[in-house]
């Protein structure tokens, strides 16, 4: 990634060192190229209608919901983007997906790694943009924008992309992202975040446990599968997981284990009873606060995006109304609610960060206040069909976010 991240920078310089050693096959139609991702073994991009339009268009790069790179047939693109130059970068990331185990081939050799975890899927999408950026530029002296698409795996992938690699006066380089059902905040599965404590005023009950969960299936297995896709509780806490984290500290302590709490940790029998100066109490956990992103000093700026999410499946009649009594209070965690979260922090960074220092210099500029809900929209796209697809609104919404910026960027 850039050098401003020096975690990041030390991790990629290795990869950066390598010699680029790739080919490509033709399948159904479909240009794969396969590139070599130091010493973790081989990614591939599928490389649609590029042979079709000028090197000066628009690339659309989509990374798809799941790891499908376990598959010898490319991803199929969403409708709105199969007549655009699209690259899909299959990304590895074991742990989830719709296929059923019997389709995964054996992983053996050198490109054999059964343990495809985190952080495996952001080092291939990392590498494979940095080939992107590097081998489908423009041939002359002009200009590509690219714009990011990836729904639920792919979601979380594609905004911390684009956050990371938004330069606006690189000669190609992320001006845009879609996501559809990300999750943008791992540490929301933990228990012991806050936007799991009911309030404190009120018994809590079975109803009470039932009203709180999320209604979503594809959620629920989200969070089922979330130690099977980190592999450690602390990978739930890098920002390239969880993109709200370049905004804010986590304000949580990192527990010992997915479903174990942090704050209340269990019964130690070797403690003593009286602890009278508190030596064995629990650590308290350290208190959230606002990170400066972008860093001042960076050419980064907060990509123009658009979070679309599905509406949960409506609840039984008698949960939906007590429900509908308490609509005040916030309904726990969902894909709406980390779309609404990341929103609220990029806006914020705009209006803080940004239009702050364009204020100093840039008297004319009229719409302050709408540039941040401008630049960062959130849009509810109806119930989800369970395909890990876009249905026809999402579909309508998606198009037209992109066709506005590409005329507009014209």
């Amino acid at each position: 990634m850039r050098r401003w991240i020096p975690t990041r920078n030390l991790i990629f310089a290795g990869l950066r060192g390598q010699k680029l050693r790739c080919f490509s096959t033709v399948v159904n139609d479909v240009e794969r190229v396969s590139i070599r991702n130091g010493s973790s073994g081989t990614i591939t991009i599928d490389l649609h209608n590029l042979a079709k339009v000028s090197s000066l268009d628009p690339l659309l790069v989509y990374l798809p919901p799941y790891s499908t790179v376990f598959t010898e047939k490319p991803a199929q693109l969403p409708l709105f983007m199969q007549r655009q130059p699209t690259a899909v970068i299959n990304y590895r990331w074991t742990g989830f997906t719709a296929f059923e185990a019997e389709d995964f081939p054996a992983q053996s050799g050198e490109d054999g790694d059964t343990h495809l975890s985190w952080p495996t899927p952001i080092h291939d999408a990392a590498r494979a943009y940095d080939w992107i950026v590097e081998n489908l530029g423009p041939s002359t002296y002009t200009r590509r924008d690219i714009y990011l698409y990836g729904s639920y795996l792919g979601a979380s992938l594609a905004t911390s992309l684009a956050l990371t690699e938004t330069h606006p006066h690189a000669r190609m380089g992320v001006r845009g992202c879609v996501a559809y059902n990300g999750i943008y905040n791992w540490t929301m599965f933990l228990p012991d975040h806050p936007i799991h404590q009911l309030p404190k005023l009120r018994m809590t009950n079975i109803l009470e446990k039932i009203l709180s969960q999320p209604d979503d299936p594809v959620f629920r297995e989200l969070r089922q599968h979330a130690e099977a896709l980190f592999g450690r509780p602390d990978n739930l806490f890098d920002p390239f997981a969880s993109p709200c984290l370049f905004f804010h500290t986590p304000g949580l302590l990192v527990p010992p284990a997915f479903d174990a709490s942090a704050i209340h940790p269990a019964p130690d029998l070797s403690v003593p009873e009286e602890d009278p100066l508190g030596i064995f109490a629990p650590a308290k956990p350290p208190r959230k606060s606002a990170l400066v992103f972008p860093p001042r000093k960076s050419t980064l700026k907060i990509p123009e995006t658009l979070l679309l999410h599905s509406t949960p499946p409506p609840l039984p009649p008698s949960l939906l109304r007590r429900r509908q009594r308490r609509k005040k209070e916030p309904l726990g965690n969902s894909f709406a609610a980390q779309a609404e979260e990341l929103a609220a922090l990029m806006r914020r960074s705009i209006d803080k960060l940004e239009l702050k220092e364009r204020f100093r210099w840039d008297d004319h500029f009229e719409d302050w206040d709408g540039e941040a809900a401008r630049r960062v929209q959130v849009s509810d796209v109806g119930l989800n069909a369970g395909d890990f697809e876009l249905d026809g609104k999402g579909e309508e919404m998606a198009a037209a976010w992109l066709e506005d910026h590409i005329s507009h960027a014209r």
